[in-house]
């Protein structure tokens, strides 16, 4: 589903970009990367780096070709495309859908643990001595 190379005849028709069957915009390189082409259309695509790293914005691709501008780090599968850093070069079905969406899960966001229960027990003993403490300033 993907190209390296970028198009090189510049009288080609350009790509329509079709999300879930419903044609979005007839695309040309003036708009910029396919994710660009899509926010100025009002089309939301969850993105982070824009750049190709992160892959928060992988989308799965229904039909067609895109090619990238640079070469995306982030790990892809056959039917998944990158629109922060591709551009159509042909025309492309991509499906926004939540069920074709990926999520993508950070190597920098820390788990979440469940809290001890001396530590518990110590917050909900911090937490008492301060509803205490505002009771006694407005109280007098």
């Amino acid at each position: 589903m993907t190209s390296k190379k970028r198009p090189q005849n510049l009288f080609a028709k350009a790509p329509i970009v079709r999300l879930q069957g419903q044609p979005v915009l007839l695309f040309t390189e003036q708009q910029g990367t396919l994710l660009q082409a899509l926010e100025a259309k009002n089309v939301k695509i969850f993105s982070e780096c824009r750049n190709g790293f992160c892959g928060a914005c992988k989308t799965r691709v229904i039909s067609g070709k895109v090619s990238y501008l640079n070469e995306p780090l982030a790990e892809l599968k056959h039917d998944e495309c990158l629109p922060c850093c591709s551009v159509p070069i042909e025309d492309l079905e991509l499906d926004l859908s939540p069920e074709g969406a990926t999520v993508v899960t950070y190597a920098c966001q820390p788990r979440q643990s469940k809290p001890s229960l001396a530590k518990t027990k110590q917050t909900q003993h911090e937490a008492s001595n301060t509803r205490t403490l505002k009771q006694e300033v407005f109280e007098d």
